[in-house]
């Protein structure tokens, strides 16, 4: 599947959600915390694409999962 390269256009909405596709992605989590991510991720992005969608609370939904993933992270991608 190619990569999704969004205009170059800095802070869009479509920039940020490739951005987290590629740290959720670069990340060696549990496959059972990564299968929730994806999942809360791809329900973003189709709640994005939905009729009638405000980009505002695209970006409060990219917000709460981009700080999932950072704890995931910091949880799972540390040193042991």
């Amino acid at each position: 599947m190619p990569d999704f390269v969004p205009s170059p256009a800095d802070g869009t909405l479509a920039a940020k959600l490739a951005d987290a596709r590629r740290r959720m992605a670069a990340l060696d989590l549990p496959r059972p915390l990564a299968a929730r991510l994806h999942r809360q991720f791809i329900a973003i992005c189709d709640a994005v694409k939905a009729p009638g969608a405000d980009e505002a609370s695209g970006e409060r939904r990219l917000a709460a999962f981009l700080a999932a993933l950072e704890q995931a992270a910091a949880r799972f991608s540390g040193p042991s």
